[in-house]
This record gives C-alpha cells, sequence and structure tokens, in this order.
C-alpha cells in the first residue's frame, strides 16, 4: 500500500474499475472484505453494484462492507476501505 499511496495524488471510486482487464495481487483480509470467490488469472471487472454501502464487483466475486478509495498506479489498483482492509489488482 505505501507504494501506492506514496505516489498517488487523488483517489477515485470503484467505477473506474469497469472494464478493466486485472488479476489479483493480495489483500489485507477482515471481516469487511470478500474475496472468497475471486478467480485465479486474469478476469474481467463487468459490474460494479452499490447496494446501500456495500460494493460488489462482478455479481460476488468481491464483495466490500463499505465503498473503497480506490488509487492506481503503475498498473497496479489499490482498494483500500476504512477499516483497514486493503485489495491489490496487477492491471493487464
Amino acid at each position: 500500500m505505501a507504494t501506492v499511496e506514496a505516489h498517488q495524488d487523488r483517489s477515485t471510486g470503484v467505477e473506474i474499475l469497469l472494464g478493466r482487464l486485472v488479476r489479483y495481487q493480495k489483500h489485507k483480509p477482515g471481516r469487511h472484505l470478500s474475496v472468497d470467490r475471486m478467480p485465479q488469472g486474469t478476469f474481467r471487472i463487468e459490474s460494479v453494484t452499490q447496494f446501500g454501502e456495500r460494493i460488489i464487483l462482478n455479481d460476488g466475486i468481491v464483495v466490500m462492507e463499505n465503498a473503497p478509495t480506490v488509487m492506481e498506479r503503475g498498473g497496479r489498483i489499490a482498494l483500500l476501505l476504512a477499516t483497514g482492509e486493503e485489495l491489490f489488482f496487477f492491471v493487464e
């Protein structure tokens, strides 16, 4: 996280992920982030759905209990939740 955060001028919302081809890198787990259905290898972010505060990517492959701060730098995307949980993708 430090590398992405230290060189990022501004953050954006999860909508920037739509249509992106990504590959899971790693995550810092917790009870507000579910990555149980994360596919192996490369996949496209086809949907971002919001129900109240809950954000759901691709019909449930990733479920976040609140909207993350999204930062991108050098082909790496970081989703940072207010709870301290983190999810990192490589952009393909």
